[in-house]
C-alpha cells in the first residue's frame, strides 16, 4: 500500500482478463489482511497461463504457479466467498511436490478443499468488488465455462 498527498492509502489492484476472449475483472488487495501475501503475488505479476477448474471445491478456476518461494500463511479461510482470490500452497492430485496456485472463486458453495476432499485453509489476498451476479457476470460466467468447455488462458496483471 502507499498513501497519497492526503495521507488516504491507495489501494493496489489486480486485473484478471481471459485472454481469448477478454472478459475482465479487477479485484483489489487485501494488504492490511495478507501483506506478505500480497507483496509476493504483487512482485510475481504479470501472470498468465491456463486456468483449471476446481475438482474438489466447487467454483473455482485456479492457474498454477511456477514459484520456489513459500509465503507463510495469513489470513486464512476454508468457505471463501464468490469474487475472492486465494493463494494456496500444498498437495495436488496426488503429486509428490507442493503446488502453488491463485484461485478465483466465482460462484457460492465453495468449500476449499484438496486432493481427496481433504479439508484445506488457503490465503485469502484479493476481492473483486461488487456481486457476481450483477457486477461482474460476464467474469463470473467465463469462469464457469472453463468447467464444460476446458481450460482458457488467464492473465493477471498489475492495475493501474
Amino acid at each position: 500500500m502507499s498513501g497519497d498527498e492526503s495521507g488516504y492509502t491507495l489501494m493496489r489492484h489486480v486485473k484478471l482478463t481471459f485472454v481469448n476472449t477478454g472478459e475482465s475483472a479487477v479485484a483489489e488487495l487485501l494488504e492490511e489482511d495478507a501483506p506478505n501475501t500480497c507483496e509476493h503475488v504483487w512482485n510475481l505479476l504479470p501472470l498468465e497461463g491456463k486456468t483449471i477448474h476446481g475438482q474438489y471445491s466447487g467454483a473455482e478456476v485456479f492457474l498454477l504457479v511456477d514459484d520456489r518461494h513459500q509465503v507463510p500463511p495469513e489470513n486464512l479461510t476454508q468457505m471463501p466467498l464468490p469474487g475472492e482470490l486465494l493463494y494456496y500452497f500444498g498437495a495436488a492430485g496426488g503429486r509428490k511436490e507442493p503446488v502453488k496456485e491463485i484461485c478465483v472463486i466465482y460462484g457460492r458453495g465453495v468449500v476449499a478443499r484438496g486432493h481427496e476432499g481433504v479439508p484445506s485453509h488457503d490465503t485469502l489476498f484479493a476481492r473483486i468488488p461488487g456481486d457476481w451476479k450483477y457486477d461482474w457476470v460476464d467474469f463470473a460466467n467465463a469462469c464457469r465455462r472453463v468447467r464444460f468447455e476446458g481450460p482458457q488462458i488467464l492473465r493477471i496483471e498489475r492495475a493501474e
